[in-house]
C-alpha cells in the first residue's frame, strides 16, 4: 500500500439493488479509512440521491421482476449485452444527468470518484468526456461478467475480478493499460489470518463436515428446501445465514434439529464461512469472492438469469463450483463431493487461486498512483 500523510476525499457511488454493490463500495471505504486515517469517504446511492421516486421504481421493478418473471429479466439481460437494447441509454443517462448530483461533486469535491454499479459509471463517464469532472474515475465491476452496460470510454481505471474478464472492453477500445483485475473489493476480515479450528468452536457444533446454506444479503433463493433436504436426507451439520430475510430466519429457527445453526445478518462472515467445509449458495459476484478468499469449495444449486448465470458459468468452466440441477440430486451430489478428497482439494486450490483477499487494498494503491501522476 502506498503511504501518503495527506487524507483522500473519495465518493463512491452505488446502487442499492441487493446487497454486493454496496457491500463493495462499504468494503473500499472501510479499507481507504484504515489505511490512510482522516480520509473522507462519502458512499452515494445513485438512483436515491438524483430522485428518491426513481430509486423505487428501478428497485420495485427490478425485485418484483427477479421474483416472479425472472426470465424476462434475462431475456433483457442478454438482448443489452448483445447490443440490442430496446432503450437507447445514452438518452436515458443523459437524463439521470441532474443539477443535483453535479451540486455534489462540486461541494465534496473528491480527489477521486468509484462506481460500484454500472448505472453511475455510465452517467459519470458522460460526465467525464463533458469535462465536467476531472479527477480520476474508476469502475469496479461486481461480477464475473462485463456487460456492456458497464463499458464507457471516459473510465480511467477499470478494476475486474479477474484479470480473464478483460477481453469485452479489449473489444471496445478500451486501452488495456487502464484494466487492473485485482478482485471484487472485500471487507478487512477477508484478509486477515482466521484460526479455523477456532472458528468451528465458535459455532459450538459437533465434530464433522459443516454446510454452510446462504443466499445472499437478503437471504434469496430456495434455502427452506436446501435446509430441509440436508437435514432429512444427510449427516452433515448445516449453518444457515438467512440475511436480512426476517420470516426465513423465524421459520428455520423454529426447526427442532441439533445440526441445525441459523443466523440472521451477520458482521463476521469471514469467519462464519472459514469454520465451514462446503458452502451453497446463489452465485452473486460478492458472495463468490468471499467464498474464494477463504478457499472454499461452492455448490450453486439456482442461478437467476442474466449476472448469475454469468457467474456460474466462469467458476464451472474454472472448475471452482459445482452446481446442482435437481433438488434429488443434492445431497447425493454433495456426499459425492465429501467422499472424494482429491476432488475438493482440486476446487479449494482453484478457489485460491481465483479469490483475492487483499482486493480492496490493491485498488487503493492503483488510485494513488493515479493521484501521483
Amino acid at each position: 500500500m502506498i503511504r501518503r500523510v495527506k487524507p483522500v476525499r473519495a465518493l463512491i457511488f452505488s446502487v442499492s439493488i441487493g446487497s454486493g454493490h454496496d457491500s463493495a463500495a462499504n468494503a473500499l471505504k472501510e479499507s481507504l479509512k484504515a489505511e490512510i486515517p482522516g480520509s473522507q469517504v462519502e458512499i452515494v446511492d445513485t438512483f436515491q440521491y438524483i430522485n428518491h421516486v426513481l430509486h423505487k421504481v428501478v428497485f420495485g421493478s427490478y425485485m418484483e421482476t427477479l421474483k416472479f418473471t425472472p426470465k424476462v429479466w434475462g431475456y433483457l439481460y442478454n438482448q443489452a449485452e448483445d447490443g440490442d437494447r430496446l432503450v437507447d441509454l445514452g438518452q436515458i443517462l443523459s437524463k439521470l444527468l441532474s443539477p443535483k448530483l453535479e451540486q455534489l461533486l462540486k461541494e465534496f469535491n473528491p480527489e477521486v470518484i468509484l462506481a460500484s454499479h454500472a448505472f453511475p459509471t455510465g452517467i459519470l463517464a458522460v460526465l467525464k468526456r463533458r469535462e465536467s469532472i476531472t479527477m480520476p474515475l474508476a469502475a469496479v465491476v461486481t461480477d464475473f461478467h462485463v456487460h456492456s452496460f458497464w463499458i464507457h470510454h471516459g473510465v480511467d481505471r477499470y478494476f475486474l475480478p479477474a484479470p480473464d474478464l478483460d477481453f469485452s472492453l479489449l473489444r471496445n477500445g478500451i486501452k488495456p493499460e487502464t484494466i487492473k483485475g485485482y478482485g471484487i473489493p472485500l471487507r478487512r476480515q477477508f484478509g486477515a489470518d482466521i484460526d479455523r479450528n477456532a472458528a468451528r468452536d465458535g459455532l459450538q457444533m459437533e465434530e464433522g463436515p459443516i454446510v454452510l446454506v446462504m443466499g445472499g444479503g437478503l437471504g434469496l433463493g430456495r434455502i427452506e428446501v436446501i435446509v430441509k433436504e440436508l437435514l432429512e436426507g444427510s449427516e452433515f451439520q448445516v449453518v444457515v445465514i438467512t440475511g436480512k430475510n426476517k420470516r426465513l430466519y423465524d421459520h428455520l429457527s423454529g426447526l427442532p434439529n441439533p445440526r441445525l445453526k441459523v443466523f440472521g445478518f451477520l458482521e463476521n462472515m469471514a469467519e462464519i464461512i472459514a469454520a465451514c467445509d462446503l458452502v451453497i449458495s446463489k452465485p452473486g459476484g460478492v458472495t463468490i469472492a468471499e467464498v474464494l478468499a477463504l478457499k472454499k469449495p461452492l455448490i450453486i444449486y439456482s442461478s437467476l438469469p442474466g449476472q448469475e448465470d454469468r457467474n456460474t458459468n466462469y467458476l464451472l468452466n474454472k472448475g471452482a463450483a459445482l452446481k446442482i440441477r435437481k433438488l434429488e440430486l443434492l445431497v447425493p451430489e454433495i456426499t459425492s463431493l465429501w467422499n472424494n478428497p482429491l476432488r475438493r482439494r482440486h476446487m479449494e486450490e482453484i478457489a485460491g487461486q481465483l479469490g483475492s483477499p487483499l482486493s480492496s487494498r490493491l485498488i487503493w494503491a492503483e488510485l494513488l498512483t493515479l493521484l501521483l501522476e
